[in-house]
């Protein structure tokens, strides 16, 4: 039977507030292939690790207390966003935990060497947003560990113009002409292809629900890559009659290394 990879969705997120270090360090420890995680802009121009456009959700002030107000990230400093508390709302133990930024993730990954997904939110930067993410990973040395999400062909061919040879993980509908399109893209082994797997963690999305037509489609050009999955059931029918290389959890699956 083939390894079916598993991915911490923004990090090990059912056992630690999502988006830290913290759920980066669990999925780390825990035997994870890969992490996936999501990108804002400060005000200043610092690129951070959040989901949301605002910080009220995962943010609290440093005594603990909500913020009443909607605060943007975009209008924040990153020096005001780091004197926020971004672990004590999932748990006291988490207490202290702060925004980590981009090169503190990159450090991370590189130091590990355990790659990185990012969102396809980055198709929402500004051009100069999304130079300075580039460069800031070329700098880095980081790009071994790093992937990009885009449901976009456009867009990556301008990402791939700005780095050259990058992993890629297309999350759109997919059909045999835009899969050939990817692949006069990207080559096989850098290309992976998200299907959703129909449950109620992925109902809103509107593009196709795996099953097993769909998914042998995918795999005669791509890796096969399925999201949200929070049950061992659902596991088995990925690895097992889907044939997936990798699935997305947010922790609530392990690793086979670790639990069989």
């Amino acid at each position: 039977m083939a390894y079916c990879m598993i991915e911490a969705h923004t990090g090990v997120s059912s056992e630690a507030p999502f988006n830290t270090m913290a759920s980066f360090r669990l999925a780390k420890e825990q035997g994870y292939d890969m992490i996936e995680l999501d990108t804002k802009f400060t005000k200043d121009g610092h690129c951070v690790i959040l989901h949301d456009r605002t910080v009220n959700r995962t943010a609290r002030n440093e005594d603990g207390s909500a913020i009443p107000e909607d605060r943007f990230i975009a209008d924040m400093t990153l020096a005001e966003a780091k004197k926020l508390d971004f672990g004590i709302f999932f748990s006291e133990k988490y207490k202290g935990e702060r925004i980590p930024t981009l090169e503190e993730v990159l450090t991370f990954a590189v130091t590990e060497k355990i790659p990185l997904k990012f969102d396809n939110v980055i198709q929402t930067h500004t051009d100069e947003e999304l130079a300075a993410f580039i460069d800031c990973i070329k700098n880095m040395n980081a790009q071994p560990y790093v992937g990009f999400t885009s449901n976009n062909l456009p867009f990556i061919e301008k990402l791939l113009a700005m780095l050259p040879g990058s992993a890629i993980h297309y999350d759109g509908p997919s059909d045999e002409e835009t899969l050939t399109a990817l692949c006069a893209l990207v080559p096989k082994e850098k290309l992976t292809v998200w299907v959703r797997f129909d449950n109620a963690r992925t109902s809103w999305n509107k593009t196709p629900a795996a099953n097993e037509e769909y998914c042998a489609m995918v795999k005669r050009y791509a890796r096969l890559g399925l999201w949200i999955l929070d049950k061992k059931e659902e596991y088995i029918i990925a690895r097992d009659r889907f044939h997936a290389d990798i699935v997305e959890t947010d922790g609530t699956l392990k690793p086979e290394k670790t639990e069989v």
